[in-house]
């Protein structure tokens, strides 16, 4: 008699070893839909990158990396690709427990314990800005990426540059940040601009010269900023707003239409004044050659040509808040260095 052999669980019994048994399907990997954000050459390997780990999250396999650290100048996407992610993970699996912390919530006067438990503890934590982060706390970095990496628990940094450029910080915590994932994503171009402010115009009537227009020569915060500007104007418009109507639009609510001409010269002087290029005054260098001319243009902007924060950054294609700093940090430069203060005073006269 030919023996019977049986299983348990979710697999049928056979009967004797002639039964057919039926083929096992495999599992296909849960969808990643990344709803809200516009895949672009840009960006595409840190979208992988995202989906990837978002899909070790759903599946609970091993975290192919950690943690993945993705850097780039403001503006590149950064917060917009990792809030699509977590909203991705909240549509699959309700039960998650996500964080979103500046880096800056790492600061602590002790080294004893976390700042806040629950960046240890929740399923996936994802930590801005780590470039803003005190050397003091890098110890409570490195401590909080070791504790969710041994429980597998992941991890995604972001910062304005990639480990090597965090020099203020040690490289015990550098060097972690290394071993997992890092990844650039920069700016869009022009193209890109185009094609995300076109998705995020679904609801407006806007001809293409306008949106050539709006997606042209700011960076795509500044654009996303305009866009809202004209959806708020949009109801008193029946028909399609061209270039000349939105410019018109933009005007009459305080929303700067074109770089102004004391801008320009400002960025004229302060490049002829430091040896540097109007293209490396806007790019993305960190090279103090290139970083101290930038702030310095930033602080004349504000102090000689009394324009405002978000109108300066839309300029440098960056965020208020950089150049808040940059009029702080030249502020304090200047009291301290005698050469800066010359070069500082001297722009100032040749500008009235």
């Amino acid at each position: 008699m030919t023996p019977v052999r049986t299983t348990t669980g979710a697999f049928p019994t056979l009967a004797d070893e002639g039964a057919e048994t039926a083929p096992v399907r495999p599992t296909p990997p849960p969808r990643i839909d990344l709803a809200g954000f516009l895949g672009r050459p840009e960006n595409r390997s840190a979208v992988r990158a995202v989906r990837r780990l978002a899909r070790a999250v759903l599946t609970g396999n091993r975290l192919p990396f950690a943690p993945l650290v993705l850097h780039g100048p403001p503006g590149c996407g950064k917060t917009a690709l990792t809030a699509a992610a977590l909203a991705a993970l909240a549509a699959e699996a309700p039960a998650l427990t996500a964080r979103v912390a500046p880096a800056g919530d790492l600061a602590r006067p002790d080294d004893a314990g976390f700042a806040d438990p629950d960046l240890a503890d929740c399923d996936v934590l994802v930590l801005e800005d780590l470039q803003h982060l005190p050397a003091r706390a890098a110890g409570a970095a490195a401590d909080l990426l070791d504790h969710r990496a041994a429980r597998r628990r992941p991890t995604v940094v972001t910062a304005g540059v990639g480990p090597a450029g965090l020099r203020h910080l040690p490289r015990r915590l550098t060097s972690r940040l290394a071993a997992g994932l890092v990844v650039r994503m920069d700016p869009l171009g022009a193209a890109g601009r185009r094609a995300v402010l076109a998705a995020a115009a679904r609801n407006l009537r806007l001809t293409h010269d306008a949106l050539d227009w709006l997606a042209a020569g700011v960076g795509l915060r500044a654009g996303l900023g305009r866009l809202r500007a004209l959806a708020l104007a949009a109801p008193d418009f029946p028909g399609p707003l061209d270039r000349t109507a939105a410019e018109r639009v933009l005007a009459g609510s305080g929303q700067p239409t074109s770089r102004p001409d004391d801008l320009a010269a400002i960025m004229g002087r302060v490049c002829v004044a430091f040896g540097v290029g109007e293209r490396e005054l806007l790019g993305p260098s960190r090279l103090r050659t290139v970083l101290v001319p930038r702030q310095v243009a930033m602080y004349l902007a504000r102090e000689v040509g009394r324009l405002s924060l978000p109108r300066i950054g839309a300029a440098f294609g960056r965020d208020h808040t950089t150049v808040l700093h940059a009029c702080r940090k030249v502020e304090a430069d200047v009291a301290a260095d005698a050469e800066l203060a010359g070069r500082v005073r001297q722009l100032r006269q040749e500008l009235g």
